[in-house]
């Protein structure tokens, strides 16, 4: 789960106006090398701007605070308590848990669950095909509501068909994975020819003025909440998370929704 950041400045706005100065005069038209891998914690702000800077709009999911969630409940503490045979898989009957628990850990449904049940990274094999699942399906569903009829799977058939009355294995390859979108136009001043998100100057606009995130970073894994009391969305009372410390578990979302 990412953590809360409350929206602040983050620097000085002299400092801001000498950093957009500079980057300005920079050609971004070849990537600046990346930073080598290094074990000391680099605060997340830092992160941030290097992925503005090298990355621009074209950020992916392991880009600056978009890291992955953590948890302290991933496949290593998972099969240190339930994989006996130290097989690296752990079954139903090592879990010993309810029948619907070991359906949620076994995602892909192969009646055992293995390190990449609980992978949740971009590299996962089980997300990557979700994500192809997900694209394809949004294109089949034309009236969006969710579902693909008959009709709309039949109307998808026949396309790829292309006047066939069969599909064949590249018709399949090609109904499942449609070609990506082309690459980018790239003009000759190293600029986008093509529509693209926003410039590197509107995202360093909105990291220095908090609207994208702030310098305060959150609590770490393993470490307490901080301490609050807001208001129900109905405004009969107050919760604070006090009230519940010690007493029950509490899920804390701080989604961005638009």
């Amino acid at each position: 789960m990412k953590r809360h950041r409350s929206a602040s400045p983050l620097f000085d706005p002299l400092v801001l106006i000498a950093i957009l100065m500079g980057v300005s005069q920079t050609s971004f038209a070849a990537d600046p090398p990346r930073p080598p891998a290094s074990k000391v914690k680099v605060p997340e702000v830092a992160e941030m701007l290097w992925s503005i800077l090298v990355d621009g709009a074209n950020m992916g999911p392991d880009s600056g605070w978009f890291h992955p969630s953590e948890s302290r409940y991933e496949w290593s503490w998972l099969a240190s308590r339930f994989d006996r045979n130290k097989d690296g898989v752990v079954t139903a009957d090592e879990l010993k848990g309810s029948a619907a628990l070991f359906r949620a850990l076994d995602r892909d449904g192969d009646g055992a669950v293995t390190v990449e049940d609980l992978d949740w990274s971009p590299r996962s094999r089980y997300l990557q095909g979700r994500a192809l699942a997900r694209g394809r399906f949004a294109q089949m569903d034309r009236n969006g509501n969710g579902r693909i009829t008959l009709a709309e799977w039949e109307k998808a058939f026949e396309q790829a068909a292309k006047g066939k009355t069969f599909l064949t294995q590249d018709d399949v390859a090609a109904l499942l994975y449609p070609p990506s979108a082309p690459p980018r136009r790239v003009a000759k001043d190293g600029k986008s020819a093509g529509p693209e998100g926003p410039s590197r100057l509107t995202l360093l606009k909105g990291l220095f003025s908090g609207e994208i995130g702030s310098s305060t970073e959150g609590p770490g894994l393993g470490q307490d909440a901080p301490a609050f009391t807001l208001e129900t969305h109905d405004q009969s009372r107050r919760i604070s998370l006090a009230d519940y410390r010690g007493k029950k578990p509490v899920v804390l979302i701080f989604g961005s929704f638009t």
